[in-house]
């Protein structure tokens, strides 16, 4: 496989993963790899405004347990971040297609609240990942920033990639921030944005049969000549 094919490949079959082996770790000179290869990523005037936090071993497992604790406890999330209250309709469609079809392959049905439960609780300890990636920034800093940070996480999910890691880039990851400045001493002056989990998937886990479709190139794309 030449260049072109090995990117081409590399961009059309990564995909989102909810499932994997917690007893299989990633390497650290693997991790190291992944995220020397993320910080390749642009931007404004070089600033590389990400500033990284890798949970793996005790002290994922210290957030794991901590995350589902205060889940149990029903702790409302309280990002550092508010989240959207509503999408525009088209989108909102997109989301909810994209939610039924996950459900489908997964298995479970609308009236199944055990089930459900089991997602939920599935996605709050990180699918049982073996790397939690934080991802935060300065609070001075504006928007443009922000959008090199989208920029770095779109380089490190590749990069996990190409380096036969899968990825899942997840809300519940930052849904509770105390508990992320705790334990992994995240100060107080960088706003926590994003959260990737890392990890080996469990192939053949109804988790991982979902992948997101993609609007078609001319629904996206306006080409102006």
């Amino acid at each position: 496989m030449n260049h072109r094919e090995e990117s081409k490949n590399l961009f059309q079959t990564r995909k989102s993963h909810r499932k994997f082996d917690k007893s299989k770790p990633i390497p650290q000179a693997t991790l190291d790899n992944i995220l020397t290869d993320a910080l390749r990523a642009p931007s404004w005037a070089n600033t590389q405004p990400w500033e990284v936090f890798v949970a793996t071993g005790d002290t994922l497992e210290a957030v794991r347990e901590a995350y589902l604790a205060a889940f149990d406890r029903s702790e409302p999330y309280h990002t550092d971040v508010p989240v959207p209250k509503e999408w525009p309709e088209y989108m909102q469609e997109r989301s909810v297609r994209n939610s039924i079809h996950m459900f489908e392959c997964m298995g479970i049905d609308r009236e199944d609240e055990k089930a459900r439960e089991l997602n939920r609780r599935n996605n709050i300890k990180f699918f049982d990942g073996t790397a939690l990636v934080i991802i935060c920034q300065e609070r001075s800093l504006t928007d443009w920033s922000t959008m090199d940070l989208g920029t770095f996480a779109g380089y490190l999910v590749l990069a996990a990639e190409h380096h036969h890691v899968q990825s899942v880039p997840a809300f519940n990851s930052i849904a509770y921030p105390q508990i992320l400045r705790e334990k992994l001493s995240i100060p107080d002056h960088l706003i926590i944005r994003s959260g990737v989990v890392l990890g080996y998937a469990v192939e053949d886990s109804p988790y991982n049969e979902h992948t997101s479709d993609r609007e078609a190139l001319h629904q996206m794309v306006h080409f102006l000549n």
